[in-house]
């Protein structure tokens, strides 16, 4: 990493923080090794949150859309952080992930891909995160961010315990399998949802009123969410149904004469 930018982003940290006031429950240090932090995303600010309020200094991966401005470009650069063009497969970005693990380097990515309107529930995640920790064999740590940051609003965060995909580290890759260990790396993150959840609770903290804006986003994301339920179950009917019409398979086959 740059040193300049890193000193930067170390005075950035006693400046902003005022500002954005967080309560982190759990580890936020972590060792300089090979690994993937993984965690919802809600906010645009979700990486420099994460940033400010973690004791190290970490790669990120963002949406090329940044480069295009100069200074933002400059620093990502001085952080090691990789581009990812949203919406195709970017080997670029999967070979820039993969030489930061490889080189024992910490990473940290939203498997969302996209932030989500809806703090109560998470979206489907990518499958990119799971590729990249069975192909380097990288120890995930999960972690969950409450709510949209605000400024001068207190937040909250919260780390769980690191794991491995190792169950899957002896299987060939498929696209079945990434999915299967993708549903274990959200699992994680939905239980530091719930558990994060049940601790303010338990203090008596509720969510801050949404504005007319987001009422309407998260209308636009729920409907989005239950037509594609729809579609899958219908999906998943009409395959049933063919497969039900298919007459069985006779183990033998027979030749004319």
């Amino acid at each position: 990493m740059n040193k300049f930018v890193t000193c930067l982003v170390k005075v950035a940290k006693v400046l902003l923080r005022p500002f954005f006031p967080f309560k982190v429950y759990g580890d936020r240090a972590f060792p300089n090794k090979k690994s993937l932090l993984v965690g919802n995303h809600v906010s645009g600010w979700d990486a420099v949150m994460f940033t400010l309020w973690t004791k190290n200094i970490i790669s990120f991966v963002y949406k090329a859309e940044f480069e295009k401005n100069a200074f933002l470009h400059w620093v990502f650069n001085g952080l090691e952080c990789v581009p990812v063009r949203r919406g195709d497969v970017d080997i670029n970005a999967t070979k820039g992930i993969l030489r930061l693990l490889k080189n024992d380097k910490a990473v940290c990515l939203f498997p969302e891909g996209t932030r989500n309107p809806n703090v109560d529930c998470l979206q489907e995640f990518h499958t990119g995160a799971a590729l990249f920790a069975i192909k380097t064999h990288a120890p995930i740590r999960p972690f969950y961010i409450w709510d949209k940051t605000r400024t001068c609003r207190r937040n909250y965060m919260l780390f769980g315990e690191e794991f491995t995909l190792d169950e899957f580290y002896d299987k060939p890759i498929s696209r079945k399998m990434l999915e299967e260990a993708t549903e274990v790396i959200k699992n994680k993150v939905d239980e530091l949802r719930v558990e994060l959840n049940d601790v303010l609770a338990a203090k008596g903290v509720k969510r801050r009123k949404r504005t007319k804006k987001e009422i309407e986003r998260i209308k636009a994301y729920n409907d989005r969410q239950q037509t594609l339920a729809k579609q899958i179950a219908a999906q998943q009917a009409a395959a049933a149904a063919i497969s039900e019409q298919e007459p069985p398979q006779d183990d033998k086959t027979t030749q004319g004469d």
